[in-house]
């Protein structure tokens, strides 16, 4: 099982999806600077996909910035825009399903997010 690398890799892979202005986090972080993509596991993290093989879950938690009246969605329409289509690229990768956005809180601070939620096939 490949856990780690391909943590890394889908970060690698997502950053060269995306314009420099939008930083990658791959790692739980204490506070952020919008806009930017964290990539963490998800839930439930590691689950059967057949008697002999496995996929584990994650999700790109797309925080476009400070929750705020009249806040645009347009970073987070932007960013999904360029994500969803290039992961075919990636074989091992497949997206679920991409949430609406809401607020998430991340060191006291509300934030503007949508999460794209992937599937990894981790094959031996």
């Amino acid at each position: 099982m490949k856990l780690s690398p391909a943590r890394v890799d889908l970060a690698l892979a997502i950053g060269g999806m995306l314009p420099d202005s939008v930083s990658i986090v791959d790692h739980l972080p204490d506070s952020i600077t919008p806009p930017c993509v964290l990539v963490a596991w998800s839930d439930p993290w590691v689950k059967p996909s057949t008697l002999c093989a496995y996929e584990a879950a994650m999700e790109l938690m797309i925080i476009a910035q400070r929750l705020e009246p009249g806040g645009k969605l347009e970073t987070l329409e932007e960013i999904v825009c360029a994500i969803v289509p290039n992961m075919k690229a990636l074989p091992d990768w497949q997206v679920i399903d991409v949430t609406a956005q809401y607020p998430t809180n991340i060191a006291g601070v509300d934030y503007l997010a949508a999460t794209i939620n992937l599937t990894y096939d981790m094959e031996e």
